[in-house]
């Protein structure tokens, strides 16, 4: 059906002078000039045949009859454009590709990124963990995250954290080992049953000689093929296991994990970010780098 309309133009300079009281801001809104909306005002009345504004010194007054064409005309514009909104394709959001040390990223990393998509908005953060056996090189990425491992010198380079490295169990298995006698420190562990990733050697036994105990302690430890393997064993009360403070600091606060010695920590592994400056996610790359950064001085 053919509907009996007035120009499209005309209605638009209509609608904008109605809703803003005068020519001149119609004008500048749609980015016309004044007397080009003034002309369009004219075709329309004269299509009409009746007078559309009353003017006074401040302001151009629609007439009742105006007024209500004005409201209805708005209302069928908002209808298009929110249909022509529906119809344009979304931009899909931005990926970021991150690889990381599998523990780092399932008890450090990725419990965090719900705060960096807040803060940056429509990006999606793909994490890919990595074990020690891959090459992580050959892994396409934006930002990599390394324990230890020196980076490419083409990348940015971000220092996160060193790592610290702690002795954890569960508090019955402490109880079990050290009994009414924790005040006498590490000797009591002399046989204790303990744990050991393959993936962080030597870590055990550097712990045991600060703790004057000898390393060879760490020869009849129970080993795990990854450390996450065995962090799930300590927490099912297999034994006592050397672990970096920082990925069970919230078994910690929420007590699965008990730290029998607190005092007695020493040094991991530093953490460091890297990414291409010049690569097609640079931007959203830094500002990944600072944040978690940031979040490495805050843990």
């Amino acid at each position: 059906m053919r509907r009996n309309l007035p120009p499209l133009k005309a209605m638009v300079a209509f609608e904008a002078v109605a809703r803003i009281g005068s020519v001149t801001g119609a004008a500048d809104e749609l980015g016309v000039t004044h007397s080009a909306v003034s002309k369009q005002l004219s075709v329309l009345e004269a299509w009409l045949g009746v007078p559309l504004f009353a003017s006074n010194r401040r302001q151009m007054l629609p007439t009742a009859a105006a007024a209500q064409l004005a409201t209805a005309t708005g209302a069928a514009f908002d209808l298009m454009a929110s249909a022509i909104e529906t119809m344009a394709p979304q931009a899909a959001p931005e990926v970021l590709r991150v690889i990381a040390p599998a523990t780092f990223a399932m008890r450090w990393l990725i419990p965090r990124l719900p705060m960096f998509q807040a803060q940056i908005g429509d990006v999606d953060v793909l994490v890919r963990p990595t074990h020690t056996t891959e090459n992580w090189a050959d892994i396409p990425f934006d930002v990599v995250i390394r324990r230890g491992d020196a980076l490419p010198s083409d990348l940015r380079v971000v220092s996160l954290f060193r790592e610290e490295i702690t002795l954890v169990a569960r508090a019955d298995i402490v109880g079990d080992v050290l009994g009414d006698h924790a005040r006498e420190g590490p000797s009591r562990l002399t046989g204790s049953q303990l744990l050991e990733a393959v993936t962080r050697p030597g870590e055990l036994s550097r712990w045991l000689i600060a703790a004057g105990l000898p390393p060879d302690q760490a020869g009849r430890a129970t080993r795990f093929g990854h450390f996450y393997i065995a962090l799930e064993a300590a927490l099912a009360g297999q034994g006592l296991l050397a672990a970096p403070i920082e990925v069970v600091a919230d078994l910690l606060a929420r007590g699965e994990l008990v730290e029998p010695f607190p005092d007695l920590r020493i040094a991991g592994p530093d953490y460091r970010l890297g990414y291409d400056s010049g690569g097609p996610h640079a931007l959203l790359a830094a500002a990944f780098a600072d944040w978690l950064s940031n979040e490495a001085l805050m843990r």
